[in-house]
């Protein structure tokens, strides 16, 4: 059976419940017709110039993301602004994109859960939920034996695919660990209240190691594209699924992407 743009959002819709999505986030169906036919499906982090390029070279029907396609209001819509030129890319070719932003990162099953999971956490819980509720952005979890700080930065490393991480502070015995992919560090105080000994996030500024560190948190700086790529591969793999058990012929395919920022 064909599925449409329509069908798929309502999937989409239930995986990652738009509702759970800050109030100052732009997430759902948001380029595109809804009764066009999707036969492909190209799932990706970020709506960038490699990923649009794939999905026109694939004939992808409808592109998924997590960073939202649009996110300012758009005033003007010309190929002077190359955020605006993808979103005219993406119509002309007749691709339609959806994303899912802060609802994924809070979603069961979505940034944060995979993330936490990736790294072999045990008994997660959110760390900025209500009711231990695995609702809200954070994840606190345990290691099944205590690592030191070199021996969990191995595993951090090893496990995102990254050659280098930023690491502030020290300590002598990791077991309780905290993350938050893409930015996460103003949820500092919720992270120390919580117990965690290291905090796994992206985009750590100085000032805010630093205070981290005089407050007795070891934080990992993985980046927050590396943090959250290994949720692209998971979404798309449970998307197949649903549209498999939904009898939808359409196939999900995963985005090759860059990394933006390079240490060299």
């Amino acid at each position: 059976m064909l599925a449409t743009v329509r069908d798929v959002e309502r999937i989409l819709n239930e995986m990652m419940r738009p509702g759970l999505a800050e109030e100052w986030d732009n997430v759902g169906f948001l380029i595109g017709r809804t009764d066009k036919t999707v036969k492909i499906i190209l799932g990706a982090l970020d709506f960038s110039r490699e990923v649009c390029e794939q999905a026109i070279a694939l004939k992808a029907d409808m592109i998924v993301t997590h960073h939202p396609a649009i996110f300012t209001p758009i005033k003007s819509l010309t190929n002077r602004d190359w955020r605006n030129e993808l979103v005219l890319r993406a119509a002309e070719h007749g691709i339609a994109v959806y994303s899912a932003h802060t609802n994924l990162d809070s979603a069961l099953g979505g940034v944060n859960d995979v993330l936490a999971k990736t790294l072999e956490l045990e008994n997660i819980e959110s760390f900025n939920g209500e009711d231990g509720a695995l609702q809200g952005i954070g994840r606190i979890g345990s290691l099944q034996e205590p690592l030191t700080l070199e021996a969990f930065i191995a595993r951090v490393k090893c496990s995102l695919r990254l050659e280098h991480v930023g690491v502030a502070g020290s300590c002598r015995s990791i077991k309780r660990v905290a993350v938050c992919g893409g930015s996460g560090m103003s949820f500092l105080d919720e992270v120390i209240a919580a117990g965690a000994d290291v905090f796994v996030t992206g985009d750590v500024k100085y000032h805010a190691a630093q205070d981290a560190v005089a407050r007795g948190l070891a934080i990992i700086d993985a980046g927050h594209q590396g943090t959250e790529l290994p949720v692209v591969n998971d979404f798309a793999d449970r998307l197949a699924l649903r549209l498999a058990r939904a009898n939808y012929d359409a196939r999900v395919l995963v985005a090759r992407e860059t990394h933006v920022i390079r240490i060299i």
